[in-house]
C-alpha cells in the first residue's frame, strides 16, 4: 500500500484491514445525481495512486465543487485531518440554513 505521509507500520495495517468493494457497488445504477442539484465540496488528493488527482479534478469540476488540493495521498483522511476537518466544516457552514 502506498500511502505517502503515512508510517510503513500504518499503512501494513490499514492494507490487512481493508475489504473488498461490494459487488452491488459496480452494478447498481443511480436513480439521481444529487451534485447536480446540491453544492459540493471536493478534496483532490495530488499523490492518490488510487484514483488519481486527474479523476478528481475532472469530477469535482463536473459537479463544480468547491475544491482544495493538498499533496497527498488516498488517505487524506488519515494523514492530514485537519485540512479535511476544515473543508467540512467550510461546506457546513455554507451550506447551513
Amino acid at each position: 500500500m502506498n500511502a505517502v505521509g503515512l508510517p510503513a507500520s500504518q499503512t501494513v495495517v490499514m492494507g490487512a484491514e481493508q475489504r473488498p468493494v461490494a459487488a452491488a457497488a459496480s452494478i447498481s445504477s443511480a436513480t439521481a445525481s444529487a451534485w447536480r442539484t446540491i453544492p459540493s465540496w471536493a478534496l483532490v488528493a495530488r499523490q492518490d495512486g488510487a484514483l488519481g488527482a486527474p479523476l478528481e479534478r475532472f469530477e469535482a469540476r463536473r459537479a463544480r465543487s468547491h475544491t482544495v488540493e493538498i499533496n497527498s495521498s488516498h488517505v487524506a483522511l488519515i494523514s492530514h485531518p485537519g485540512t479535511v476537518t476544515h473543508l467540512v466544516e467550510d461546506a457546513a457552514r455554507t451550506t447551513a440554513p
